[in-house]
Parts: structure tokens; sequence; C-alpha cells
């Protein structure tokens, strides 16, 4: 059965060659033939916190191409966040890599944190994408708060759903209460109330906050099934993370709950603005 692996990785801020080194070392410690994907997370190849007018590339460019070699070279398919250049701006942006095709999907993140609405290019298309697989839809981070991206894209028939991400904790979040159980009970959420296969991939380490203090990795990368089912999940740290993905299983539950033919569309559209 194919299997799906999250790379759990303290991205280095900045530091491009650092952190695409780092992924293939990390696919190098895969010693399993069945695992055909490999996820890792948000600005995984240049960090969060950092100068994104030093290390934003375009896309395709060199960082993607970097991507690419890995990929061939370990025979896998590999999904990540890299910071995406754009005639002078940036993009917070996904990468599908194929180990034969080379790049073949990216994603711009739809949702803005904080001010990221303020200097980044936003994305405005669901993505979904054909893989060894079965069909993946791209997400990053944020995007997960918002129920209707991951609904749209179960819709154009994901069944997977991948989330590269940074959630993070600092002074004002850690009084709260946001603590990776949130981050874990997201991922099942959107799985359950999808089908889908969830593949939520946290960033781990601290970076140094434009506002001030720190941010912390949250970490506990999580791997769920259609049913909410966490399949693996990763602590704090540098780890890789895999599981199984049963399509079958999926099918059969689909066929079950049916929860799609349970919607009730004709009432919803009153309530969506547009």
């Amino acid at each position: 059965m194919k299997k799906i692996a999250i790379l759990q990785m303290d991205s280095v801020p900045g530091n491009t060659e650092v952190n695409l080194d780092k992924i293939d070392t990390m696919l190098e410690s895969i010693n399993d033939s069945e695992v055909r994907m490999a996820v890792f997370c948000e600005y995984g190849t240049s960090g969060y916190c950092t100068d994104h007018s030093l290390v934003a590339r375009p896309v395709p460019g060199d960082v993607s191409s970097r991507l690419e070699k890995i990929a061939k070279k370990h025979n896998i398919w590999l999904c990540g966040g890299t910071s995406e250049l754009i005639e002078g701006r940036f993009a917070n942006t996904a990468v599908m890599v194929s180990p034969n095709k080379g790049l073949v999907a990216k994603y711009r993140k739809m949702h803005p944190f904080g001010d990221e609405r303020d200097h980044l290019v936003m994305g405005d298309e669901p993505v979904v994408v054909d893989t060894e697989l079965g069909k993946v839809g791209l997400t990053i981070c944020f995007d997960f708060i918002f129920p209707e991206l991951a609904r749209i894209l179960a819709l154009k028939g994901a069944e997977i759903i991948v989330n590269p991400t940074f959630w993070f904790a600092d002074s004002f979040s850690e009084k709260t209460g946001f603590a990776p159980s949130s981050i874990m009970a997201l991922a099942q959420t959107r799985a359950l109330e999808n089908s889908v296969f969830v593949v939520m991939a946290c960033r781990t380490g601290e970076e140094d906050a434009p506002w001030g203090g720190k941010v912390r990795g949250l970490g506990h990368s999580s791997i769920c099934s259609f049913s909410g089912k966490q399949l693996a999940t990763a602590g704090i740290g540098e780890m890789v993370i895999t599981a199984p993905l049963d399509m079958e299983a999926r099918k059969n539950w689909i066929s079950a709950v049916n929860y799609f033919g349970c919607r009730r569309p004709e009432i919803y559209k009153e309530f969506f603005v547009v």
C-alpha cells in the first residue's frame, strides 16, 4: 500500500541552501519504498520570519529546480512551501514536484494572515493535482481555518488535502490556550467533514518575530484518515512520520456515510455572499 510522509523540519531563516540540503537528508532517512510522497512545511525552503526580498525566487526557478533534482534523486513526489518572486513582489507558495515530470503544480496562499495582505500576492485559484497517490488538493497554513477552501477542493475531486504550515505560539497566543491540540483537531475535522486524507506538515523550532520576541513552531504534524482518525503524529523537533493511504477503505467509507449526498446546497446558497 502506498504511503505518504511528513518531513517536520526546523527551517533556517534566510538560508535556502541549508534548508534544501535538510530536505534532501530527511528524505535519505526514509528507508521504505512504499512511501511515494513527502510533504514539508510552509516556507520550508526559506524560513518564515526573514527578508523575502533576499530569498524569494520565481517558480519555476532555481529553488524549484533543486527540488526537482531532489525528488528525482529519491524517486519520490515532493510537496511543500517556498517563497515565490513575482515581478518584485512575493507569494507564499506551495509546489508539487513529480520525480519524473518535475514541477507539475503550484498554489499561492489564498487567505492572508495578519499583515500578509499588505505585502503578499495572494492566490485566487484552488488547485487539485493528479499524482501517483491520487488527486491532491493544496492549501497553506491559515487556509485551513476557512472550511470553504477544503470543501471546494473536495468537490473538485481531491482525495488527499495537504497543508504545509507554520502554526506557531507566541506570548499572545499561548495565553489564549492555542496549542498543538488545537491544530491536530483542525486537521481531523477537515479530514472528517470532507472524507479525505489530510496531511498537515508543521514547522518546528523558533524564529525571531518581527513584532518582537519569539515565535515557536508547534510541531505535531499529523496525517489523518477520511474518518478523522490520526494515522501518524509527530511531537516537537525534527522528525519524519509516515502513514499508509488506504484508498479502498476510503471508498467504502464514502459509500457508507455519503456525507456529500446529504448536503443541502439549495439552502446554503442563500447565505453565501459572492
